[in-house]
């Protein structure tokens, strides 16, 4: 191909990624203009004495131009600051995410930050906001508010509370679940952690008194595992922090390759992981673990754009030596400034142009392909992968999508819910139901259940009344209870939802006529006796 014609390809590429509308796959919230949170951490990673050196840094540096040349204003902190106190949170924000070009944010709202903005406040910048639930603050959140009925935490009332309340009530409404175990025992998790090593671990945490603070491992690795279930039952993403992060973390432990037992588990094989910030310095090991596990993902946020130009291009080019491109995704990790999903969006723009550029010229990629890739990287493997449906192309705010609808993907509108079936199965193997309307069940039967004749168990599939000599009359009611964990729309009747539901005499006491308590029951002599578990695959 001429050098001419080669230039113009290069230089449709570099229009083509500039112009794509980019989904933040990772950020967190954006703070008010009189935060305590100091304005440097725009351009750091650096906390407490050390971030006094954060003006010496080539990030620093190379930042601190692009946002002065983004505002017109004079090139220094001090002038920054003046722009940003003259014209206003929600201006400098609109431009910020106007210039940056994105169309979806994903938000990890649970570092917690002075005067912070609730995520319903973000979608004034993008068409789609969604949320993703950090579990270890939530756990701590839940001990720190101490147990429902007053009394000592004990492992069985923390599960209760933790899993499946509120961990599944929440599950509907959020995008991923995002852990932090790198920061408090490290990245090898022990997936067959026992309830006793959990307890004692619970115990120790509780001990160093409050706020709380979860950093034993056994604990660490307990609530991971059980979040891992509710990621599996609500095909839920989880995104690990991995990598470099402040001096909070221990650089050795967030080796993505201590994942490994993890990985190798085949309980969770079918759990989508996320391996956050380029897993920088360990880009290699995690392209690594891309390659050969089909659960692993990559995203390159934080790596883009706090490392130097050279180190950005070298980490996404480690990311790509092995690691499928259809893998490989963009956030910007933007936290508590708008000035940092800008920096993050403008940066990865150029170092991916600069990695296709270079695979192009290698004979790795072709335009077209470089094309597809620079596509996929930006935003159709987050759409594909956190099952986003965006089909917005203006920051009209018309255009706002609830985030109770992020996660649905269909080419047809979808209607709101009329009906709610709380479903059973009776003792002849019926598939039995009541149908509430959807206001009365979240008002009332969402978190009351309904009341069902105990005759209801006692029916034959022969005849519509109670089979002889169950004992089991028209005399005397138990309650159902929806359990939410199995909540989901009915395909064949798009206006209904369907819930599995329990039975109970009373709040804490279940009937034991219930097929799911049955179930419970044989379930625990299996594992008691013959050391069995039961697993349910889906085909």
């Amino acid at each position: 191909m001429p050098r001419q014609r080669v230039m113009e390809k290069f230089a449709e590429l570099r229009e083509a990624i500039d112009s794509i509308e980019v989904v933040d796959a990772h950020a967190h919230n954006i703070v008010s203009l009189d935060s305590t949170v100091p304005f440097l951490t725009c351009f750091s990673e650096a906390t407490g004495d050390a971030l006094s050196y954060a003006p010496h840094t080539l990030s620093f540096k190379r930042s601190l131009r692009e946002i002065a040349k983004l505002y017109g204003s004079e090139l220094s902190l001090h002038g920054v600051q003046g722009y940003r106190s003259c014209f206003g949170l929600e201006s400098i924000s609109t431009m910020c995410f106007q210039d940056a070009g994105i169309c979806t944010i994903l938000i990890d709202d649970g570092i917690e930050l002075d005067k912070k903005h609730e995520i319903e406040w973000h979608r004034k910048f993008a068409p789609v906001v969604g949320r993703i639930l950090r579990i270890e603050q939530l756990a701590e959140k839940i001990l720190d508010e101490g147990s429902s009925d007053g009394l000592p935490w004990t492992l069985d009332k923390f599960m209760k509370d933790f899993f499946p309340y509120p961990l599944v009530t929440v599950a509907a409404e959020i995008v991923a679940l995002k852990s932090i175990a790198s920061y408090r025992s490290g990245l090898e998790i022990n997936t067959n952690v026992t309830r006793k090593e959990a307890e004692e671990g619970l115990t120790d945490v509780l001990h160093a008194g409050n706020p709380v603070r979860i950093t034993n491992k056994n604990f660490v690795d307990y609530i991971f595992t059980r979040s891992l279930e509710v990621a599996l039952c609500f095909d839920l993403p989880i995104q690990i922090h991995t990598g470099f992060g402040d001096k909070d973390l221990d650089l050795r432990l967030s080796n993505p390759l201590h994942l490994r037992n993890l990985l190798e588990d085949r309980r969770f094989s079918n759990c989508r992981i996320v391996l956050l910030h380029a897993s920088y310095p360990f880009s290699k090991e995690a392209s690594y673990l891309a390659s050969v596990y089909p659960q692993v993902y990559l995203d390159f946020g934080l790596a883009i754009p706090k490392l130097s130009i050279h180190g950005m291009i070298s980490s996404v080019k480690e990311l790509l030596e092995l690691a499928p491109l259809k893998k490989v995704m963009f956030s910007t990790d933007g936290c508590a400034f708008p000035e940092t999903f800008y920096l993050g969006a403008k940066k990865a723009r150029e170092v991916v142009f600069s990695v296709l550029h270079d695979a192009c010229v290698d004979g790795d990629l072709s335009i077209t392909e470089a094309l597809d890739a620079a596509k996929d990287i930006f935003a159709e493997n987050a759409k594909r992968f956190y099952k986003i449906n965006v089909a917005v192309k203006s920051f009209d705010s018309k255009n706002v999508i609830s985030p109770n609808f992020v996660k649905i993907e269909t080419n047809t509108p979808q209607r709101d819910v009329v009906l709610v079936r709380l479903v059973w199965v009776d003792a002849s193997g019926q598939h039995r139901c009541r149908v509430i309307p959807e206001k009365r069940f979240k008002d009332s039967v969402k978190k009351n259940g309904v009341g069902l004749t105990v005759a209801c168990m006692a029916m034959s599939s022969a005849t519509d009344g109670p089979a002889v000599g169950t004992n089991l009359s028209a005399v005397g009611e138990i309650r159902l209870i929806p359990d939410l964990s199995t909540k989901c729309r009915i395909p064949w009747a798009t206006q209904e939802e369907m819930v599995l539901a329990d039975m109970y005499l009373k709040p804490g006491e279940a009937w034991e006529y219930c097929p799911k308590e049955a179930l419970r029951r044989v379930s625990k002599v299996l594992k008691d006796e013959f050391n069995l578990v039961c697993q349910i695959v889906y085909v």
